[in-house]
Protein backbone atom coordinates (compact mmCIF):
# COMPACT_ATOMS: atom_id res chain seq x y z
CA UNK A 1 0.00 0.00 0.00
CA UNK A 2 2.97 2.42 0.64
CA UNK A 3 4.81 1.71 -2.16
CA UNK A 4 1.54 2.26 -4.40
CA UNK A 5 0.90 5.76 -2.80
CA UNK A 6 4.54 6.87 -3.15
CA UNK A 7 4.06 5.71 -6.83
CA UNK A 8 0.37 7.68 -7.21
CA UNK A 9 2.43 11.40 -5.30
CA UNK A 10 5.26 10.64 -7.51
CA UNK A 11 3.10 10.51 -10.81
CA UNK A 12 1.00 13.50 -9.57
CA UNK A 13 4.25 15.39 -8.93
CA UNK A 14 5.94 14.98 -12.63
CA UNK A 15 2.35 15.52 -14.01
CA UNK A 16 1.76 18.51 -12.16
CA UNK A 17 5.25 19.92 -13.24
CA UNK A 18 4.30 18.73 -17.03
CA UNK A 19 0.75 20.56 -16.77
CA UNK A 20 2.01 23.66 -15.11
CA UNK A 21 5.02 24.31 -17.46
CA UNK A 22 2.89 24.39 -20.43
CA UNK A 23 -0.19 26.08 -19.04
CA UNK A 24 2.45 29.03 -18.29
CA UNK A 25 4.18 29.24 -21.50
CA UNK A 26 0.43 28.93 -23.44
CA UNK A 27 -0.66 31.33 -20.75
CA UNK A 28 2.05 34.04 -21.53
CA UNK A 29 1.98 33.53 -24.74
CA UNK A 30 -1.53 34.56 -25.24
CA UNK A 31 -1.38 37.21 -22.98
CA UNK A 32 1.44 38.70 -25.17
CA UNK A 33 -0.73 38.56 -28.19
CA UNK A 34 -3.88 40.21 -26.72
CA UNK A 35 -1.56 42.85 -25.23
CA UNK A 36 0.09 44.19 -28.36
CA UNK A 37 -3.41 43.21 -30.53
CA UNK A 38 -4.91 45.84 -27.78
CA UNK A 39 -1.93 48.89 -28.65
CA UNK A 40 -2.77 51.07 -30.64
CA UNK A 41 -0.52 51.37 -34.07
CA UNK A 42 2.61 53.15 -33.55
CA UNK A 43 4.08 53.80 -37.14
CA UNK A 44 7.25 55.54 -37.66
CA UNK A 45 7.46 59.13 -38.05
CA UNK A 46 9.78 60.36 -41.05
CA UNK A 47 9.80 64.12 -41.31
CA UNK A 48 11.98 66.71 -42.18
CA UNK A 49 11.85 70.63 -41.33
CA UNK A 50 14.13 73.18 -43.05
CA UNK A 51 13.63 77.22 -43.61
CA UNK A 52 11.85 78.71 -46.52
CA UNK A 53 11.61 82.56 -46.55
CA UNK A 54 12.96 82.43 -42.82
CA UNK A 55 10.12 80.55 -41.63
CA UNK A 56 10.33 76.58 -40.81
CA UNK A 57 8.37 74.08 -42.91
CA UNK A 58 7.85 70.91 -41.58
CA UNK A 59 6.98 67.79 -44.04
CA UNK A 60 5.80 64.38 -43.05
CA UNK A 61 6.03 61.66 -45.85
CA UNK A 62 2.53 61.05 -47.32
CA UNK A 63 3.72 57.45 -49.60
CA UNK A 64 6.89 56.63 -51.00
CA UNK A 65 6.71 59.11 -53.53
CA UNK A 66 5.30 62.30 -51.44
CA UNK A 67 5.87 64.33 -48.40
CA UNK A 68 2.82 66.38 -46.85
CA UNK A 69 2.85 69.89 -44.66
CA UNK A 70 0.36 70.88 -42.16
CA UNK A 71 -2.00 72.29 -44.22
CA UNK A 72 -2.50 68.58 -46.39
CA UNK A 73 -0.48 70.07 -49.44
CA UNK A 74 1.65 67.55 -51.18
CA UNK A 75 5.08 67.45 -52.45
CA UNK A 76 6.48 65.38 -54.57
CA UNK A 77 10.23 64.01 -53.13
CA UNK A 78 12.28 62.10 -55.32
CA UNK A 79 14.45 61.24 -51.99
CA UNK A 80 17.77 63.23 -52.56
CA UNK A 81 18.85 65.96 -50.73
CA UNK A 82 19.83 69.86 -51.29
CA UNK A 83 22.46 71.13 -49.00
CA UNK A 84 24.49 74.85 -49.06
CA UNK A 85 27.88 74.32 -47.01
CA UNK A 86 31.73 74.83 -47.58
CA UNK A 87 32.81 71.96 -47.81
CA UNK A 88 34.60 70.19 -50.53
CA UNK A 89 32.75 67.55 -52.99
CA UNK A 90 35.29 65.31 -52.09
CA UNK A 91 34.81 66.14 -48.01
CA UNK A 92 30.76 66.00 -48.31
CA UNK A 93 30.46 61.57 -48.57
CA UNK A 94 32.56 61.57 -45.34
CA UNK A 95 29.15 62.45 -43.38
CA UNK A 96 27.33 59.62 -43.70
CA UNK A 97 28.13 56.75 -45.05
CA UNK A 98 24.83 56.09 -46.54
CA UNK A 99 25.82 58.89 -49.38
CA UNK A 100 25.96 57.14 -52.57
CA UNK A 101 26.31 60.70 -55.07
CA UNK A 102 27.44 63.90 -54.40
CA UNK A 103 26.29 66.78 -57.62
CA UNK A 104 26.96 70.23 -57.53
CA UNK A 105 24.21 72.45 -58.57
CA UNK A 106 25.43 75.80 -57.87
CA UNK A 107 28.42 77.76 -56.57
CA UNK A 108 27.55 80.90 -54.42
CA UNK A 109 28.52 83.85 -52.23
CA UNK A 110 28.55 81.71 -48.89
CA UNK A 111 29.40 78.26 -50.18
CA UNK A 112 28.25 75.78 -52.73
CA UNK A 113 25.21 74.05 -52.83
CA UNK A 114 25.46 70.24 -53.37
CA UNK A 115 22.92 67.46 -54.39
CA UNK A 116 23.02 64.84 -52.56
CA UNK A 117 21.97 60.85 -53.64
CA UNK A 118 21.77 58.79 -50.15
CA UNK A 119 20.31 55.32 -49.86
CA UNK A 120 16.36 55.32 -50.54
CA UNK A 121 15.78 53.81 -46.86
CA UNK A 122 18.04 56.21 -45.31
CA UNK A 123 17.06 59.17 -46.29
CA UNK A 124 16.01 60.66 -43.24
CA UNK A 125 18.88 59.32 -41.20
CA UNK A 126 21.15 61.57 -43.74
CA UNK A 127 18.86 64.40 -43.54
CA UNK A 128 19.41 64.33 -40.03
CA UNK A 129 22.79 64.23 -39.49
CA UNK A 130 23.48 66.74 -42.51
CA UNK A 131 20.94 68.88 -40.94
CA UNK A 132 23.61 68.58 -37.48
CA UNK A 133 26.34 69.34 -38.84
CA UNK A 134 28.53 72.30 -38.16
CA UNK A 135 29.59 72.42 -41.80
CA UNK A 136 26.28 72.49 -43.38
CA UNK A 137 24.65 75.60 -44.01
CA UNK A 138 22.02 74.54 -45.00
CA UNK A 139 19.88 71.73 -45.82
CA UNK A 140 16.67 70.63 -47.81
CA UNK A 141 14.64 67.72 -49.25
CA UNK A 142 14.14 68.19 -53.37
CA UNK A 143 10.76 68.49 -53.73
CA UNK A 144 8.14 69.52 -56.54
CA UNK A 145 4.79 71.05 -54.95
CA UNK A 146 3.36 70.78 -58.58
CA UNK A 147 3.89 68.75 -61.62
CA UNK A 148 4.39 71.56 -63.92
CA UNK A 149 5.50 75.28 -63.78
CA UNK A 150 1.92 77.67 -63.94
CA UNK A 151 2.44 79.93 -66.74
CA UNK A 152 1.75 83.50 -66.63
CA UNK A 153 -0.48 82.89 -69.60
CA UNK A 154 -4.01 84.08 -69.97
CA UNK A 155 -6.74 83.21 -73.05
CA UNK A 156 -7.77 87.03 -74.74
CA UNK A 157 -10.30 87.37 -77.41
CA UNK A 158 -8.74 88.87 -80.57
CA UNK A 159 -10.79 92.07 -80.63
CA UNK A 160 -8.89 93.07 -77.28
CA UNK A 161 -5.19 92.48 -78.74
CA UNK A 162 -2.83 95.61 -78.31
CA UNK A 163 -1.23 96.70 -82.09
CA UNK A 164 2.47 95.88 -81.58
CA UNK A 165 3.33 98.95 -84.11
CA UNK A 166 1.85 101.15 -81.26
CA UNK A 167 3.83 99.51 -78.44
CA UNK A 168 7.01 100.36 -80.85
CA UNK A 169 5.60 103.61 -81.89
CA UNK A 170 5.71 104.67 -78.50
CA UNK A 171 8.96 102.70 -77.31
CA UNK A 172 11.01 104.41 -80.10
CA UNK A 173 12.78 107.75 -78.80
CA UNK A 174 15.15 105.80 -76.30
CA UNK A 175 16.10 103.12 -78.61
CA UNK A 176 19.27 103.15 -80.91
CA UNK A 177 19.71 103.20 -84.10
CA UNK A 178 22.64 100.37 -83.98
CA UNK A 179 23.74 98.34 -81.25
CA UNK A 180 26.16 99.56 -78.52
CA UNK A 181 26.51 96.27 -76.26
CA UNK A 182 26.19 92.75 -77.32
CA UNK A 183 23.78 91.72 -74.48
CA UNK A 184 22.46 88.34 -73.40
CA UNK A 185 18.76 87.20 -72.66
CA UNK A 186 17.76 83.97 -70.63
CA UNK A 187 14.28 82.40 -70.62
CA UNK A 188 13.59 80.25 -68.52
CA UNK A 189 10.81 78.88 -69.83
CA UNK A 190 8.93 75.28 -71.23
CA UNK A 191 10.13 74.35 -75.12
CA UNK A 192 11.60 76.37 -78.05
CA UNK A 193 10.91 76.56 -81.63
CA UNK A 194 13.86 78.24 -82.89
CA UNK A 195 12.88 76.24 -86.46
CA UNK A 196 10.09 79.36 -86.72
CA UNK A 197 10.93 81.99 -89.61
CA UNK A 198 11.32 84.72 -86.96
CA UNK A 199 14.45 83.21 -85.43
CA UNK A 200 16.62 82.13 -88.40
CA UNK A 201 19.07 85.20 -87.65
CA UNK A 202 18.86 85.01 -83.80
CA UNK A 203 21.71 83.98 -81.70
CA UNK A 204 21.09 81.01 -80.23
CA UNK A 205 24.57 80.76 -77.45
CA UNK A 206 22.95 77.62 -75.59
CA UNK A 207 19.65 75.23 -75.18
CA UNK A 208 19.55 73.40 -71.89
CA UNK A 209 16.82 71.40 -70.47
CA UNK A 210 17.05 72.00 -66.59
CA UNK A 211 15.05 69.01 -65.94
CA UNK A 212 16.58 66.65 -68.35
CA UNK A 213 20.11 67.65 -68.03
CA UNK A 214 20.54 67.69 -71.70
CA UNK A 215 21.62 70.66 -74.14
CA UNK A 216 18.16 70.77 -75.45
CA UNK A 217 15.69 73.40 -75.13
CA UNK A 218 13.19 71.81 -77.94
CA UNK A 219 9.29 71.75 -77.44
CA UNK A 220 8.63 68.18 -76.46
CA UNK A 221 4.73 68.29 -77.89
CA UNK A 222 1.92 70.63 -79.35
CA UNK A 223 1.37 72.22 -75.39
CA UNK A 224 5.18 73.00 -74.85
CA UNK A 225 4.97 76.43 -77.10
CA UNK A 226 4.89 78.93 -74.27
CA UNK A 227 8.65 79.74 -74.06
CA UNK A 228 8.56 80.17 -78.33
CA UNK A 229 5.64 83.07 -77.26
CA UNK A 230 7.57 84.33 -74.96
CA UNK A 231 11.16 84.52 -77.03
CA UNK A 232 9.10 85.54 -80.16
CA UNK A 233 8.07 88.95 -77.86
CA UNK A 234 11.82 89.72 -77.25
CA UNK A 235 14.41 88.54 -79.94
CA UNK A 236 11.81 87.96 -83.23
CA UNK A 237 13.80 89.43 -86.23
CA UNK A 238 12.76 93.22 -87.19
CA UNK A 239 11.55 92.58 -90.86
CA UNK A 240 8.35 93.99 -91.10
CA UNK A 241 6.76 90.87 -91.51
CA UNK A 242 4.98 88.78 -88.90
CA UNK A 243 5.62 90.26 -84.99
CA UNK A 244 8.76 92.60 -84.33
CA UNK A 245 10.76 92.05 -81.21
CA UNK A 246 11.70 94.25 -78.77
CA UNK A 247 15.43 93.43 -78.64
CA UNK A 248 16.20 91.69 -81.75
CA UNK A 249 19.93 92.15 -81.77
CA UNK A 250 20.20 90.64 -77.86
CA UNK A 251 21.78 86.45 -77.67
CA UNK A 252 19.60 84.19 -76.58
CA UNK A 253 20.20 81.78 -73.66
CA UNK A 254 17.36 79.20 -74.06
CA UNK A 255 16.67 77.33 -70.60
CA UNK A 256 13.52 74.80 -70.64
CA UNK A 257 12.18 73.72 -67.70
CA UNK A 258 9.15 72.85 -66.82
CA UNK A 259 8.78 70.94 -63.38
CA UNK A 260 9.07 72.98 -60.17
CA UNK A 261 11.48 70.36 -58.62
CA UNK A 262 13.86 72.28 -56.68
CA UNK A 263 17.12 71.21 -58.10
CA UNK A 264 16.17 72.16 -61.27
CA UNK A 265 15.33 75.61 -60.61
CA UNK A 266 18.64 76.03 -58.66
CA UNK A 267 20.18 74.60 -61.83
CA UNK A 268 18.29 76.94 -64.32
CA UNK A 269 19.46 80.11 -62.45
CA UNK A 270 22.83 79.31 -61.86
CA UNK A 271 23.11 78.00 -65.70
CA UNK A 272 22.29 81.59 -66.29
CA UNK A 273 24.69 83.15 -63.87
CA UNK A 274 27.23 80.65 -65.70
CA UNK A 275 26.37 82.10 -69.31
CA UNK A 276 26.36 85.24 -67.71
CA UNK A 277 22.86 86.98 -68.34
CA UNK A 278 22.18 90.26 -68.48
CA UNK A 279 18.51 89.76 -68.63
CA UNK A 280 16.51 86.95 -67.49
CA UNK A 281 13.07 86.40 -67.90
CA UNK A 282 11.04 83.91 -65.74
CA UNK A 283 7.14 84.31 -67.42
CA UNK A 284 5.84 81.92 -64.81
CA UNK A 285 4.40 82.07 -61.04
CA UNK A 286 6.34 79.69 -58.50
CA UNK A 287 4.02 78.68 -55.38
CA UNK A 288 6.85 77.37 -53.21
CA UNK A 289 10.25 78.97 -52.77
CA UNK A 290 13.22 77.54 -50.66
CA UNK A 291 15.84 79.67 -48.90
CA UNK A 292 18.62 78.04 -51.31
CA UNK A 293 16.70 78.57 -54.00
CA UNK A 294 16.31 82.60 -53.14
CA UNK A 295 19.88 82.60 -52.08
CA UNK A 296 20.92 81.02 -55.55
CA UNK A 297 18.77 83.78 -57.24
CA UNK A 298 19.99 86.70 -55.14
CA UNK A 299 23.72 85.39 -56.28
CA UNK A 300 22.52 85.69 -59.53
CA UNK A 301 21.28 89.41 -59.26
CA UNK A 302 24.69 90.17 -57.53
CA UNK A 303 26.79 89.37 -60.62
CA UNK A 304 29.44 91.70 -61.47
CA UNK A 305 27.48 93.17 -64.89
CA UNK A 306 24.59 93.59 -62.96
CA UNK A 307 21.73 91.05 -64.36
CA UNK A 308 18.11 92.06 -64.11
CA UNK A 309 15.77 89.25 -63.22
CA UNK A 310 12.22 89.69 -64.12
CA UNK A 311 8.91 87.81 -63.67
CA UNK A 312 5.27 88.03 -63.76
CA UNK A 313 2.78 88.49 -61.54
CA UNK A 314 0.72 86.41 -62.21
CA UNK A 315 -3.01 85.85 -63.33
CA UNK A 316 -4.69 85.20 -60.04
CA UNK A 317 -6.86 88.27 -59.19
CA UNK A 318 -4.85 87.89 -56.36
CA UNK A 319 -1.79 90.07 -54.01
CA UNK A 320 0.99 88.71 -56.16
CA UNK A 321 3.02 88.16 -53.02
CA UNK A 322 0.72 85.72 -52.26
CA UNK A 323 0.31 83.28 -54.99
CA UNK A 324 3.88 84.05 -56.70
CA UNK A 325 6.78 83.21 -54.14
CA UNK A 326 9.54 84.89 -56.51
CA UNK A 327 7.61 88.35 -56.34
CA UNK A 328 8.67 88.23 -52.39
CA UNK A 329 12.17 88.75 -53.67
CA UNK A 330 13.90 92.32 -53.85
CA UNK A 331 16.49 90.98 -56.74
CA UNK A 332 13.11 90.09 -58.77
CA UNK A 333 11.70 92.89 -60.94
CA UNK A 334 8.00 91.54 -60.71
CA UNK A 335 5.44 92.94 -63.77
CA UNK A 336 1.87 93.26 -63.48
CA UNK A 337 -0.62 93.64 -66.84
CA UNK A 338 -2.42 97.03 -67.37
CA UNK A 339 -5.80 97.21 -70.15
CA UNK A 340 -6.18 99.79 -72.89
CA UNK A 341 -7.24 102.42 -70.17
CA UNK A 342 -4.23 102.05 -67.97
CA UNK A 343 -5.80 100.26 -65.17
CA UNK A 344 -5.06 97.12 -63.70
CA UNK A 345 -5.85 94.69 -65.60
CA UNK A 346 -9.01 92.34 -64.65
CA UNK A 347 -6.82 89.10 -64.58
CA UNK A 348 -3.75 90.31 -63.26
CA UNK A 349 -2.23 89.76 -59.54
CA UNK A 350 -1.49 92.78 -57.85
CA UNK A 351 -0.38 94.64 -54.81
CA UNK A 352 3.13 95.76 -52.98
CA UNK A 353 5.00 92.88 -54.50
CA UNK A 354 4.54 93.88 -58.16
CA UNK A 355 6.99 96.79 -59.74
CA UNK A 356 5.63 97.38 -62.92
CA UNK A 357 2.65 97.23 -65.27
CA UNK A 358 2.59 96.40 -68.61
CA UNK A 359 0.84 96.18 -71.51
CA UNK A 360 -1.08 92.90 -72.61
CA UNK A 361 -2.24 91.17 -75.57
CA UNK A 362 0.13 90.85 -78.42
CA UNK A 363 0.94 89.22 -81.55
CA UNK A 364 4.08 86.39 -80.70
CA UNK A 365 5.35 83.14 -82.58
CA UNK A 366 4.19 80.21 -82.08
CA UNK A 367 4.84 76.67 -83.30
CA UNK A 368 4.51 76.56 -86.94
CA UNK A 369 3.45 80.00 -86.98
CA UNK A 370 1.59 83.36 -84.78
CA UNK A 371 -0.60 83.46 -82.22
CA UNK A 372 -2.48 86.05 -79.55
CA UNK A 373 -0.14 85.87 -76.90
CA UNK A 374 -1.56 87.40 -73.08
CA UNK A 375 -1.81 87.44 -69.31
CA UNK A 376 1.17 88.85 -67.23
CA UNK A 377 3.55 86.56 -69.25
CA UNK A 378 3.53 88.88 -71.99
CA UNK A 379 3.63 91.50 -70.01
CA UNK A 380 7.02 90.16 -68.24
CA UNK A 381 8.28 89.58 -71.68
CA UNK A 382 7.45 93.00 -72.70
CA UNK A 383 9.79 94.52 -70.08
CA UNK A 384 12.36 92.18 -70.52
CA UNK A 385 12.70 93.17 -74.18
CA UNK A 386 12.74 97.09 -73.25
CA UNK A 387 15.12 96.35 -70.63
CA UNK A 388 17.32 94.29 -72.90
CA UNK A 389 17.13 97.04 -76.06
CA UNK A 390 18.31 99.56 -73.48
CA UNK A 391 21.37 97.66 -72.02
CA UNK A 392 22.03 96.79 -76.22
CA UNK A 393 21.86 100.92 -76.58
CA UNK A 394 24.34 101.71 -73.72
CA UNK A 395 21.81 102.17 -71.19
CA UNK A 396 23.94 101.54 -67.21
CA UNK A 397 20.64 101.41 -65.97
CA UNK A 398 17.50 100.62 -67.45
CA UNK A 399 14.74 100.39 -64.28
CA UNK A 400 15.61 104.21 -64.11
CA UNK A 401 14.70 104.97 -67.70
CA UNK A 402 11.33 102.30 -67.11
CA UNK A 403 8.99 105.70 -66.74
CA UNK A 404 10.21 107.52 -70.13
CA UNK A 405 7.75 104.83 -71.92
CA UNK A 406 4.03 105.81 -71.56
CA UNK A 407 2.46 102.44 -71.25
CA UNK A 408 4.96 100.68 -68.97
CA UNK A 409 4.00 102.12 -65.53
CA UNK A 410 5.26 102.37 -61.90
CA UNK A 411 3.46 100.05 -59.50
CA UNK A 412 2.16 103.20 -57.20
CA UNK A 413 0.13 105.39 -60.68
CA UNK A 414 -1.95 101.88 -61.81
CA UNK A 415 -5.24 102.35 -60.34
CA UNK A 416 -6.14 99.07 -58.93
CA UNK A 417 -10.08 99.01 -58.05
CA UNK A 418 -10.58 95.59 -56.16
CA UNK A 419 -7.59 97.04 -53.93
CA UNK A 420 -9.57 100.23 -53.35
CA UNK A 421 -12.82 97.87 -53.05
CA UNK A 422 -11.17 94.94 -50.21
CA UNK A 423 -9.91 98.41 -48.08
CA UNK A 424 -13.33 99.89 -48.17
CA UNK A 425 -14.65 96.70 -47.17
CA UNK A 426 -12.43 96.01 -44.39
CA UNK A 427 -13.19 99.77 -42.82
Amino acid sequence: MYFILKSQKRTRLLLFKYINWNVINVYFTLAACLFVAGLPAQPIVNSVRFQSNKKTVALSQYSNDFLIDEKGQKYAFNKKIIIKSLLSEQEIPELHSQITQVQVLAKIQGGTVYWITPETEHFFDVFSVLKAHQDVVAVEPDIAPVRKLPRANHEVHLKEVYSKNSLLSSLKPPFCDSPVNRVRVAIIDDGFDFSHAEFNELAVLLEYDADEHVLDASTTGIVDYHGTQVAGVIVAKQDGIGVEGFAPTSELIAIRQVSTWTSSLILAFHVAKLMKADVVNCSWVLPFLSDITAAVIKDLALAPHDPIIVASAGNNRQKACEMNKLSELDSVVVVGSINKGGNLAEFSNYGQCVDYYAPTLVKSTSLGGYTDFGGTSSSAAIVSGIIAQLKVCGVTQPLSQLHLFENIKSAHSVLNFRAKESTISHN
